[in-house]
């Protein structure tokens, strides 16, 4: 009977997805502790409960220190994404590869190739984890990066990660920090033109790096020189003041929940340069934080989107007065 009813639910969200009203859930950062793993079951409990037309994680499947880089964890995780009763897409954390080094816990990890496994365990096929699938397009070379649609909005995956991008630690890694940036600006940019060649009115970014330095929380102690966050930065903002409709950013990374427009502002002498009105950035909550955020699309909204933060009420963590 549950799994009847939970079919059920998904055939109604995708009937009003296409109808151009939906909704879907957003998770990332979860499970830093072996004493978490009941918290990210909680998670993946309540999500399993509500009529979503998919759920998106944006990275970060754990911490080094408790075996985020292992294919042990990874396996944990794929498990929990393929029972997901809705579509799940994932998007890659430095946790699972840049940070797979001894200085960050992980000693006898290699980060590149954690790279090439993970790509091997999470992207090989052309659709979404979960029970019910929905098919995405991925970007030649690098399979993390994908694309879809859904009730007139474009979504897409970007991997760009937390750690300054992997820019700066060794010289290997500035080699596929370089690659890697400028097929994630080129994936960006074919996702704008795909949004506005199908006339959708409002396009979405996945990825797990908070790119705003200039806005605290920021995670790593502080951003780093070079940055690994510039470039595509500069690409988010020219696309977005062209795209003139509704674009939202979601990110992990600096485990703090907040939804802010944060693009376009200036800082100095002189008058302040506005923030773009048509961009918003959503964080997903992180651990020790372990609850989710739902997404309502609305085909009468002319912002399209509005965000609920949802409290996972066994994940609260009370506090004596």
């Amino acid at each position: 009977m549950r799994a009847a009813a939970l079919a059920t639910l998904l055939l109604a969200a995708c009937a009003h997805a296409q109808q151009g009203d939906f909704s879907f859930g957003l998770i990332g950062d979860l499970g830093y502790r072996p004493n978490e793993e009941p918290m990210v079951e909680r998670v993946f409990a309540a999500l399993a409960t509500e009529r979503l037309a998919f759920v998106v994680h944006d990275g970060d499947l754990g911490s080094p220190s408790n075996g985020s880089c292992t294919n042990e964890h990874w396996s944990r995780r794929l498990a929990q994404f393929a029972a997901s009763p809705q579509p799940l897409v994932y998007t890659p954390g430095d946790n699972e590869w840049t940070d797979c080094h001894a200085a960050d816990g992980a000693p006898g990890f290699e980060p590149l190739e954690r790279l090439r496994a993970l790509r091997g365990r999470f992207f090989e096929r052309e659709a979404s984890f979960g029970r019910q699938t929905i098919a995405l397009t991925r970007q030649a070379g690098y399979p993390e990066n994908a694309r879809w649609s859904m009730g007139g909005i474009t979504f897409v995956t970007l991997h760009v990660v937390g750690s300054n991008n992997g820019r700066g630690r060794t010289s290997e890694g500035d080699g596929e920090y370089a690659a890697r940036n400028a097929a994630d600006i080129a994936w960006m940019r074919e996702g704008f033109a795909a949004a506005r060649a199908a006339k959708h009115r409002a396009l979405m970014i996945i990825q797990q790096a908070n790119i705003f330095p200039d806005f605290p929380p920021f995670p790593g102690g502080g951003p780093k020189e070079p940055s690994g966050y510039t470039e595509v930065r500069e690409a988010l903002e020219k696309e977005v003041i062209a795209f003139a409709r509704p674009v939202v950013l979601v990110h992990g990374d600096s485990h703090f929940f907040r939804v802010d427009k944060p693009l376009g502002y200036r800082r100095g002498r002189g008058p302040l340069t506005p923030q773009l009105e048509n961009f918003t950035r959503v964080e997903t909550f992180g651990a020790p934080n372990h609850h989710w955020v739902q997404v309502f699309v609305s085909a009468d909204d002319p912002n399209v989107f509005t965000f609920r933060p949802r409290i996972v009420d066994g994940n609260v963590q009370r506090r004596s007065p």
